[in-house]
């Protein structure tokens, strides 16, 4: 393997594990924000490929700290693996709402993910597997600051558990944006290899959420009226004018995510996260700039 040394430029010096009580009854309405059911279900479908595609994460970056020879990136690594371990568990706890709520469909597509990233794994080189990593998180960042600035219109008035849920994990998202592609970098390097796997793992994973979220809308007899249609294809128009400008500066050659300063709101959410954390897990949608 051919492996090319590069400065690890990530900054971030805050990284930590957080370990927060979030808890979904069984009656959780699987439409948590009333006003744009279509925009819940777009986040549903989102959140039920995170069981299966944050430990396929995990794995990649495991064998990848294997071969880095920097402890400060050994360290961010392990960190980044502490993080994304709490992320599937918190989905997986919300996913099984919704499949209990009624939407059996969805295991089906569950037992499809499993499957896929387990093809990944096995058969997949490391360097595409790191590839996919550093690109999924190129796109989680974009993601991220868009969830934050957008959030009022996103989450205003919504559930505050699934609220809360969302927004956490995509301020550990932020907070964690540089390991993956420095791990890819130190260990690679290669530019076009790395736009290739942000393509692609972009695609896919817009893929699996569309997938499932559509199952979802036509099993409340949504996906056929046209009012729905309408408002779902306004939400996904919103999602990519916001997402593209991120995308495309993410295939410049000199891109690194240390550069992008983090939203003013993720950081005073980890302040509040030091006072006290609990209150993070019920967010006031009414007012979401009040900790």
């Amino acid at each position: 393997m051919k492996q090319v040394k590069k400065q690890t430029t990530n900054t971030n010096n805050y990284m930590e594990i957080r370990r927060l009580p979030f808890e979904f009854s069984s009656n959780i309405d699987p439409h948590w924000h009333k006003q744009r059911p279509e925009w819940s279900h777009m986040v549903n479908g989102a959140s039920l490929s995170m069981p299966f595609l944050e430990p396929y994460l995990i794995k990649t970056m495991r064998k990848a700290n294997q071969l880095i020879d920097s402890k400060k990136l050994n360290q961010e690594v392990s960190l980044y693996i502490g993080q994304e371990g709490q992320h599937f568990q918190q989905h997986r706890k919300f996913n099984d709402r919704l499949i209990e709520y009624g939407y059996s469909e969805l295991v089906d597509i569950e037992n499809e993910m499993k499957q896929t990233f387990g093809h990944f794994e096995t058969n997949r080189s490391l360097k595409f597997n790191l590839a996919y990593a550093a690109g999924f998180e190129t796109m989680a960042l974009g993601i991220g600051h868009w969830l934050i600035k957008d959030k009022d219109y996103l989450f205003g008035g919504s559930d505050t558990k699934v609220a809360s849920l969302i927004l956490w994990h995509f301020v550990e998202e932020i907070e964690h944006k540089c390991v993956a592609i420095d791990a890819y970098n130190h260990l690679y390097g290669n530019y076009f290899y790395r736009v290739f796997g942000m393509i692609y793992a972009t695609a896919h994973v817009i893929k699996l959420s569309q997938k499932s979220y559509k199952v979802m809308l036509k099993k409340d007899g949504l996906w056929r009226n046209m009012e729905s249609r309408w408002r779902l294809m306004k939400m996904i128009i919103r999602f990519y004018k916001n997402m593209i400008p991120s995308f495309l500066e993410a295939c410049l050659p000199n891109h690194h995510p240390s550069k992008i300063s983090d939203p003013e709101w993720s950081l005073q959410w980890i302040n509040q996260y030091n006072l006290d954390g609990k209150k993070l897990t019920l967010l006031n949608t009414e007012n979401l700039n009040e900790f």
